[in-house]
């Protein structure tokens, strides 16, 4: 894998392969239909057969410890769609890092380059409009956390099985994590988040493919209760 976006700018192999996908105009067709959910979901199996735990590391073998992905995110907020941005991400699940830029879908120009380290956000740059709101990175970075980290529940969890799911639930420093299985690929579908008995945010995840034997969902949507919008991102390219 060409690792060398991680080194500290935005890599001219990463830029052209985002504006590629600007020229083509693949990004403004992917919005145009976005008003409702624009992925297929997971088909539901019954699920009395399925052992959680076989399901679990099934899923943990399944998923990629690293991977670059090009896609596109959309804002949207009560039923208004608003396209934000077409971006690169370059992660590293095991090390717990992450580099990512977004790129304005119009212009070309970049809107936002940080990385994580270990829990540690550092904005290398983000327009004026961005950079005026402190909490700007490290809502990019939370966002990406709550999308492609910790989507196996633990080993100790509480188990729920349905008749079309399988659910975890564990406890977290301020909350309780609910994972939910579903489909004959024994795949996570969704991720909810709680507090004091209410869904604070959910990631929905749709259209697993495979690319060099690990999965990765086409497809990602994270609605955010409290403050009412969701985040749609679509994979355009997997660089595994």
């Amino acid at each position: 894998m060409d690792r060398k976006y991680k080194s500290g700018k935005f890599g001219h192999k990463s830029q052209s392969l985002i504006l590629k996908y600007i020229a083509s105009g693949l990004f403004v067709l992917c919005l145009t239909c976005c008003v409702s959910i624009p992925f297929q979901k997971t088909a539901l199996v019954p699920v009395e057969l399925f052992d959680p735990a076989e399901v679990r590391q099934h899923f943990a073998d399944s998923l990629p410890s690293a991977f670059q992905l090009v896609n596109t995110i959309e804002f949207m907020y009560k039923r208004h769609s608003i396209p934000s941005a077409i971006g690169y991400i370059d992660a590293d699940i095991k090390n717990k890092s992450f580099t990512v830029a977004g790129i304005n879908p119009i212009g070309g120009y970049t809107l936002f380059e940080l990385s994580m380290e270990q829990d540690r956000v550092d904005c290398r740059f983000a327009i004026e409009e961005f950079a005026r709101h402190g909490d700007f990175a490290s809502a990019v970075a939370d966002n990406i956390k709550k999308a492609y980290f910790d989507r196996i529940p633990a080993a100790n969890a509480n188990i729920v099985k349905k008749k079309y799911t399988i659910i975890f639930r564990q406890p977290e420093i301020s909350g309780t994590m609910e994972y939910v299985f579903a489909g004959a690929d024994k795949v996570l579908i969704e991720k909810n988040y709680y507090e004091n008995n209410r869904k604070v945010w959910s990631v929905f995840y749709y259209e697993y493919q495979k690319v060099n034997e690990k999965l990765y969902p086409a497809g990602i949507i994270i609605k955010h209760y409290q403050y009412k919008y969701n985040l749609v991102i679509r994979i355009l390219e997997i660089r595994a």
